[in-house]
């Protein structure tokens, strides 16, 4: 499968995923649900993780443009990645939560600190759980340990699970979500990546 069609695939679902995410923050703008836990307080704000939370769209293309050899393994990844999406939309129509940010201000004095801010701007505190950055950095570490160079490259199958934590970190220290929604986005990646190995991988073709 060229790595021009596969890009197609993959511009479809980023099109798909990111109209369905800021067309419910706009439309749904009460929160009613606040998932905020003692420990969330401790945790600190560090603007740095900024460029881990942000790196998650370089890896997904990579990944799959790049790693994902077999046409099996990048559909089932992609069908996968679709019913994540429509679950995680699912939750945010009916659980709609709000991030109290306000808490942990941002102060301008670093090139993470700006870019925290303009995150900030452009993803509104709503829309938390489960958290999706978390969901589908896992369930691509699941995937990945099913590609063929994984068999080959020993240590990559752990490289995407340490990035799949730094993740998760980075979207608590830089107060985006709660712990809450870190556990459900992990717990739905799995849930996900099981249902497409079992259910789609057998029925599509190499």
């Amino acid at each position: 499968m060229s790595t021009q069609a596969k890009a197609k695939y993959l511009l479809l679902f980023g099109i798909i995923n990111f109209t369905l995410y800021f067309v419910i923050a706009a439309l749904i703008v009460t929160s009613e649900y606040d998932f905020l836990l003692p420990f969330d307080l401790v945790i600190p704000l560090i603007p740095e993780f900024i460029w881990i939370y942000h790196s998650f769209f370089a890896v997904i293309i990579i990944s799959f443009l790049g790693l994902m050899k077999s046409r099996k393994l990048f559909f089932t990844c992609l069908s996968g990645f679709f019913i994540a999406m429509g679950i995680l939309s699912l939750f945010y129509v009916i659980l709609p939560s709000y991030y109290p940010r306000d808490l942990w201000p941002v102060s301008m004095e670093s090139l993470s600190d700006w870019l925290l801010i303009k995150t900030r701007e452009i993803d509104a505190p709503n829309n938390t759980l489960p958290s999706g950055h978390n969901t589908f950095s896992w369930m691509l570490a699941f995937f990945m340990t099913k590609a063929s160079c994984a068999k080959k490259f020993t240590w990559l199958v752990p490289a995407y699970f340490v990035w799949a934590v730094l993740v998760t970190a980075s979207t608590l220290v830089l107060k985006q979500h709660y712990i809450v929604d870190a556990v459900s986005g992990i717990v739905l990646a799995y849930i996900c990546y099981r249902f497409s190995m079992r259910s789609i991988y057998s029925r599509i073709k190499e």
